[in-house]
């Protein structure tokens, strides 16, 4: 007869650790999203809350029990808001090994990275990478925001409604496959309505701007209003040097601009100032998920959320939709996986790609006020 034979404390724990290390090796492998994201800069807030918001998707992911029993894992890179420093980001996540990338929160920090992932079919979802620049291009880039064009556009019908009749134009030129995007839409159809237009010299990295060069220009054009295309912190800044002046000037600023760093930056002086944006997550007429979200948002975060952190949270949504058609897998099938999504319910209505990974959603206008956007329409 065979000996059952005692394991001693110390071979117990020896076994005991080996049969973990197995277990372990036989678990399903995490699947690996990059997420390239803008956390330096004066326009970072866009990217933390960015960066929250994919975070919290996938934190929810995770605890209904992952993408076929396997968890997300996500690798946060700093794009530093650049052409050159998206490209990078791009470089070390494909090296890494990312299954897909949910990220880039400015069409110049995508710029460059768009055909670097789509070389190497990497699929790329970004949140608000708005530019024009990525219209109709078979690729493996997928958004969940309109076309910037159409940004200008909505602010020129409220200018010219406005009755104002000669516009400025100043944009931020480091950043210019957004800015410059949202001028020609504005452009386009304020001259259609019979408005002219005169374009102002560009700002550059805040350190090196001179905001009361803008005011001044602007004051020598004989314009009746101002269209900003830039930051919060240009747009704050460029506010200020013109109350300075003691100049009247009516602002209308692109979805860059709105966020609560506007009026740390501007203060009072943005009063009036007229905004794109997106759905309000803490507005009383937000629906229902769009409400859960902020609430999850603000119990985790301890703030409200951004725009960013709405599109963001939708973006990583609508990866798992993808992901979950595929079983965890990327490249090629992924691709075919998200160009079939319909209707997929977000925070801001249902989602569906074209076929070239855009999506046609609408924008609202907000006027700032007392420290708050108040929704206009």
């Amino acid at each position: 007869m065979e000996r059952i034979r005692h394991l001693g404390p110390l071979t117990g724990a020896i076994a005991a650790v080996a049969a973990a290390a197995i277990l372990a090796s036989c678990a399903p492998r995490a699947i690996t999203i990059g997420v390239p994201i803008g956390l330096t800069g004066p326009a970072s807030g866009i990217g933390y809350h960015g960066r929250n918001g994919i975070e919290l998707a996938a934190a929810e992911i995770n605890a209904a029990g992952g993408i076929a029993g396997r968890m997300i894992d996500l690798r946060v890179v700093d794009d530093l808001e650049s052409p050159e420093g998206g490209l990078e980001a791009a470089r070390i996540l494909a090296e890494g090994g990312a299954t897909a990338v949910v990220g880039f929160m400015s069409s110049g920090a995508a710029s460059l990275a768009i055909d670097y992932l789509s070389e190497r079919r990497l699929v790329v979802l970004s949140p608000t990478a708005s530019s024009v620049d990525f219209n109709a291009r078979d690729d493996y880039f997928f958004r969940l925001i309109g076309s910037n064009d159409n940004q200008g556009r909505l602010l020129a019908e409220e200018a010219a409604a406005r009755g104002y009749r000669r516009a400025a134009l100043v944009y931020n030129r480091t950043n210019r496959s957004y800015t410059v995007s949202v001028l020609e839409g504005f452009q386009a159809e304020f001259e259609r309505r019979g408005g002219l237009t005169v374009m102002l010299d560009p700002v550059a990295e805040a350190a090196a701007n001179d905001y009361a060069a803008v005011a001044e220009e602007y004051a020598a054009s004989g314009a009746d209003c101002l269209v900003v295309a830039a930051s919060s912190f240009d747009a704050g800044s460029i506010a200020q040097e013109l109350a300075l002046r003691g100049a009247k000037a009516p602002v209308f600023a692109a979805m860059w601009a709105r966020t609560p760093d506007l009026f740390v930056y501007g203060g009072a002086t943005v009063d009036g100032a007229v905004l794109v944006g997106a759905a309000d997550p803490v507005a009383e007429d937000a629906g229902p998920e769009l409400s859960r979200f902020a609430e999850a948002y603000r119990a985790r975060y301890g703030e409200g959320p951004l725009f960013s952190a709405v599109f963001a949270y939708e973006a990583m949504r609508a990866l798992e939709a993808g992901l979950r058609a595929t079983r965890g897998a990327g490249g090629q099938a992924l691709k075919r996986a998200l160009l079939g999504v319909r209707g997929l319910p977000g925070l801001q209505g249902a989602i569906s790609f074209d076929a070239f990974g855009d999506v046609i959603r609408p924008y609202f206008l907000f006027e700032a006020r007392d420290g708050r956007f108040e929704r206009l329409r």
